[in-house]
């Protein structure tokens, strides 16, 4: 569009969509909106410029054995929620401790409050193997070897590769001939021959290292062992004593283990979250149950390999993506990485399509924690998430909310229309218990979602849910509610340009309530972010949004 010289151009005279040279390349935008499936692959194009914001969160596992300089690489490569996995109520003590300091120093450093989501996990019973006979620290065991599984208590300490002790009682009952047997998630792998009293005759279908205490696995039974052990009721009141954000419960079988966590965790832990971990053949088949109940869903590929053929778990990622978007509910789904330094080309496809299929976020196993591949993983997703078909998606959503529907949905559809239709750079959401945003969120945005919210518990609760990113506002009430309202807006619009999210004359859709004590936002507005954007001072001087935030945060 064509103006004056010397004369700047006003943000309806800015061409949204084209670069220098006249083409449109900006973030897939005409692939994204395609009319069909073909279409939009035919439009996909290599030249086309990333996103600048990451919408995937990312999650990494932090164990007592972490080092601090590895937690702070972790914020610096966008870690935005931690899973703190340790089975002993001192030792997760400490990790807490150390994540929340490393993150206080990070805010500090930043010039914002950073609102990492804290996490632990409860790992539920195990059933595992005795202690070597001896001194051993490892025993390898051959392939084809026959071997013996035994419950008998005489041989707990004295496990070798003729005779090996499992303490579950009930084990033959169990396992039948030709059942597998998993020791060491997947180090060696057994085959039942005959199984005679407290004796299972086995052959060792893949070779390899035995440990100590060894964990053991027997695909497809249902074992009659208590869901919660008194070291996991100890996590939990730990959990809900420290205001964690996530509980993740291993070993979900269906709906009535997730209602008993709540049940246990009580008034005291009702802010905590409990997210299901999907890990068996079991949970599979009762997912749907599991996914109403839960607050979420985190699938561990690595496990569910043990006990399925390797070629179905694509499609349980797809399935089960699907039905937590569908219901609105947050998942995370582990990224398989078996080098520190470099990803590879299955690699990358696989986190690509994760992006790509719907996943809210990723989580990072210990060992795939290195700098170069945080690195790989934000260019991959900044790359993969303008490549979903965005229109698809969102008519799919939407075709499937049930009329009539709650006012906060019909507003939502609005926000999220008008923020795609008019190429918004950011969405500015007023939120008190985090729910507009996760309605926003289940939409697939293509622009960020900027949260505004006083409690910083929201803030971390929204660390796992796609494209939000929290922004906490500490400064008390002014006395005039329009004015609040706007300065929190104006918080989110400042941030936005001071990080490069926004630019002057880009598209900002805010969301707010319209009075009050209305209980839910239901004011859209979308307006132009101006050069002179910035955050009021009490005094009549401005400042800027680092000093801003560092006043805030000093409260």
């Amino acid at each position: 569009m064509e103006c004056q010289p010397n004369c700047p151009k006003l943000p309806w005279m800015i061409d949204f969509n084209s670069n220098d040279t006249k083409t449109v390349l900006d973030n897939q935008h005409e692939a994204a909106f395609a009319g069909d499936h073909l279409d939009h692959l035919s439009k996909l194009h290599v030249k086309s410029r990333p996103n600048r914001f990451r919408c995937t969160q990312l999650a990494c596992v932090v164990t007592p054995i972490t080092e601090i300089n590895a937690m702070v690489e972790l914020l610096n490569g966008g870690m935005t929620a931690a899973l703190v996995s340790a089975q002993k109520v001192d030792k997760c003590k400490d990790v807490i401790a150390k994540l929340r300091t490393i993150a206080e120093g990070y805010s500090r450093r930043i010039g914002r409050i950073y609102p990492l989501g804290i996490g632990i996990e409860i790992k539920g019973p195990e059933i595992r193997i005795g202690s070597l006979k001896g001194s051993a620290k490892k025993i390898f065991m051959d392939k084809g070897k026959e071997t013996k599984l035994t419950t008998l208590p005489s041989y707990e300490e004295f496990v070798c590769q003729d005779m090996i002790y499992v303490d579950y009682e009930k084990l033959p009952e169990v396992v039948q001939p030709g059942d597998k047997v998993i020791l060491d998630n997947g180090s060696v792998t057994l085959t039942a021959l005959e199984c005679v009293e407290s004796i299972i005759k086995c052959i060792v279908d893949k070779a390899g290292m035995l440990i100590s205490y060894a964990s053991v696995t027997v695909p497809n039974a249902i074992v009659d062992v208590p869901k919660i052990t008194e070291a996991d009721k100890e996590l939990m009141k730990m959990a809900a004593a420290e205001s964690v954000d996530f509980l993740v419960v291993s070993g979900v079988q269906n709906k009535q283990n997730v209602i008993d966590i709540k049940d246990m965790l009580g008034l005291d832990g009702e802010n905590v979250h409990v997210l299901a971990k999907i890990e068996n053949v079991v949970a599979v088949e009762h997912i749907d149950e599991i996914v109403k109940f839960s607050d979420g869903v985190l699938v561990d590929c690595e496990k569910l390999m043990l006990e399925m053929p390797k070629e179905k778990i694509f499609l349980i990622q797809r399935a089960v993506t699907a039905k937590c978007n569908l219901a609105g509910k947050p998942i995370i789904i582990t990224a398989s990485i078996s080098n520190s330094k470099c990803l590879t080309k299955a690699e990358i496809s696989d986190v690509s399509h994760l992006v790509m299929g719907g996943c809210d976020a990723l989580l990072l196993p210990r060992l795939a924690q290195s700098k170069e591949i945080l690195n790989s993983i934000n260019v991959i997703c900044k790359e993969a998430e303008p490549a979903t078909h965005h229109r698809q998606v969102f008519q799919e959503l939407l075709a499937h909310l049930p009329t009539p529907m709650e006012p906060i949905y019909s507003l939502v559809v609005g926000v999220v229309l008008a923020a795609s239709t008019c190429k918004a750079a950011a969405i500015i959401c007023l939120t008190s218990s985090g729910r507009t945003a996760k309605i926003i969120s289940r939409f697939k945005c293509r622009c960020p979602i900027i949260a505004v919210t006083r409690y910083p518990r929201v803030a971390r609760n929204l660390s796992i849910s796609r494209c939000v990113e929290s922004l906490i506002y500490l400064k008390p009430f002014c006395g005039n509610w329009i004015e609040d309202v706007n300065n929190r807006l104006q918080l989110g619009v400042t941030y936005g340009k001071y990080i490069g999210y926004i630019r002057m004359g880009d598209v900002v859709v805010t969301v707010s309530p319209s009075r009050p004590e209305s209980g839910l936002a239901n004011t859209m507005k979308v307006v132009y972010a101006s050069e002179f954007d910035s955050l009021p001072a009490t005094s009549e001087k401005k400042f800027s949004i680092p000093l801003c935030i560092s006043k805030l945060r000093n409260r």
